[in-house]
């Protein structure tokens, strides 16, 4: 059921920003980030107090300097007093803090559901070679799994493999390999242990199809190595916490975009 939810977001937000998928993955990248940041500001203006907030920005930093002073006299009951006064400033803060956030969920779930379906790799291109990979469990080693031939698709190591192990990338598994080209948007028949096994894949659009599909237990998964989105070609990601690349650019992005829009436009 959230497969499907995610789906009819994806398709509904395809209506909406679909056009942006014509333009450079840097592209891409900076405008969701920069709608993010407007929605964020837009929301927190028209969600809280700014006169409130405005207030308490003032007062906060005069405690601060009140504070400063005390210190410097080594007044311990006046610093007292003005730390007590700037946690009450703080709690006030914070009650303006939950209506933005909840406000703002919306439509930032919104846009992250779309992104992370269309902004973390690049489509394939017609005749772009690309590596197409089963795995299966570790009993099916030694045993020999094919793609079934088809108009438009290539396999440039052969139709038929061997299924070999992997011992080394977490748990034990079989894996079978092949170099293919697309000429077109088709599905992929991998056929082990008279069963089929299907994968979807995407050549010369705009979109692409999820790179990893599961099975079962015969066939664990398969998997088209897409190549990862990176602003600008080289922002990395942080593979050790599973953080994609164009995530460490987005956020590259929309922080100081956000803090930027708040401060010119003087939203608290």
């Amino acid at each position: 059921m959230l497969s499907n939810l995610n789906n009819w977001i994806v398709g509904a937000m395809d209506r909406l920003l679909g056009w942006l998928l014509h333009f450079s993955s840097d592209v891409q990248i900076v405008v969701v980030a920069l709608l993010s940041a407007l929605i964020l500001a837009a929301v927190r203006f028209l969600t809280t107090n700014q006169d409130l907030l405005r207030r308490c920005h003032e007062d906060k930093r005069k405690q601060k300097q009140l504070l400063r002073s005390a210190k410097s006299r080594a007044d311990k009951s006046t610093a007292k007093r003005h730390r007590t006064t700037l946690g009450m400033i703080a709690i006030k803060q914070l009650r303006q803090e939950f209506r933005p956030l909840l406000v703002s969920l919306i439509p930032i779930i919104l846009l992250a559901s779309w992104a992370l379906s269309r902004l973390e790799y690049h489509a394939l291109k017609r005749g772009e070679a690309a590596q197409f990979s089963a795995y299966f469990p570790l009993s099916a080693v030694g045993k020999i799994s094919h793609l079934a031939p088809q108009d438009g698709v290539t396999a440039q190591n052969g139709w038929i493999q061997e299924i070999t192990a992997v011992t080394d990338q977490g748990p034990a598994h079989g894996i079978a390999t092949w170099r293919i080209t697309a000429e077109r948007s088709t599905e992929l028949q991998l056929r082990f242990d008279k069963q089929t096994y299907t994968h979807s894949i995407r050549a010369g659009d705009f979109r692409y199809e999820p790179p990893v599909k599961n099975h079962g237990d015969h066939v664990l998964a398969t998997e088209v190595k897409l190549r990862p989105i990176k602003l600008l070609g080289i922002v990395p990601g942080i593979a050790v916490i599973h953080f994609p690349a164009w995530l460490v650019g987005y956020l590259l992005v929309v922080i100081p975009a956000t803090l930027a829009l708040k401060r010119s436009l003087r939203i608290y």
